[in-house]
């Protein structure tokens, strides 16, 4: 916030010596939609100011930093939370902010990703209804490979998933986008492995840190 009012302080100095007479003072008002949902959720929000303006001020998610100088715009909400906006329409016969608090309302996704390795073939390792080849083994939570292993990821998300992008490697890149892919590891390494699912209504990801584990592939 104190950033937000020192651009403020400056620039309602240079506006204050610009008014003149039949000029009305500003009235900030703005509406945005929507204002609830999952995300990413991209909201679009219009300027309804009144009165003689020269700058908009957006404050779209309430840290205090200038999100945007445009008279309308919009605003990607990532995480879920209740978010409060500002809007500061300077002129120059004054300034006026409107503070909604609370205004847009971001849930989580209610469908969640999930998934399991299973072997793609025999030769396997069982625990529970989870199999991996004779070669690795249940290691914490993930498993431990000795060679080069091809593993088959089973999702197992809930809600109607119409799409996956599997990440085996942590690199950020998709590396498949198939429901249950197999995926073969020819260096050693310990590998982070994320899906991230998509859904009608939104998106839900899931990060398996240092999930695989694989040594001796060189030996």
């Amino acid at each position: 916030m104190t950033r937000i009012i020192a651009v403020l302080a400056l620039i309602i100095l240079v506006l204050s010596t610009l008014a003149g007479c039949g000029t009305s003072a500003p009235q900030a008002k703005f509406s945005a939609i929507p204002l609830n949902g999952h995300p990413p959720l991209d909201v679009q929000f219009t300027d309804n100011s009144t009165g003689n303006i020269s700058v908009w001020v957006w404050d779209f998610n309430g840290d205090g930093a200038i999100d945007s100088l445009l008279q309308s715009g919009n605003y990607t909400y990532e995480t879920p939370g209740n978010y409060t906006v500002n809007l500061t329409v300077i002129g120059p016969e004054g300034n006026d902010t409107e503070v909604k608090k609370d205004y847009i309302k971001v849930t989580a996704c209610p469908y969640l990703a999930d998934f399991y390795v299973t072997s793609p073939s025999g030769n396997e390792s069982i625990l529970g209804n989870e199999s991996i080849p004779g070669n690795c083994k249940f290691q914490g939570n993930g498993i431990s490979c000795e060679k080069a292993t091809t593993l088959q990821f089973i999702d197992k998300s809930t809600g109607n998933v119409t799409a996956w992008a599997w990440d085996f490697n942590n690199d950020g890149r998709i590396d498949g986008t198939e429901q249950n892919p197999t995926h073969t590891y020819t260096t050693d390494g310990n590998y982070t492995v994320t899906l991230t699912i998509t859904t009608s209504e939104c998106k839900d990801t899931l990060t398996k840190w240092g999930y695989i584990n694989v040594t001796k592939c060189h030996t």
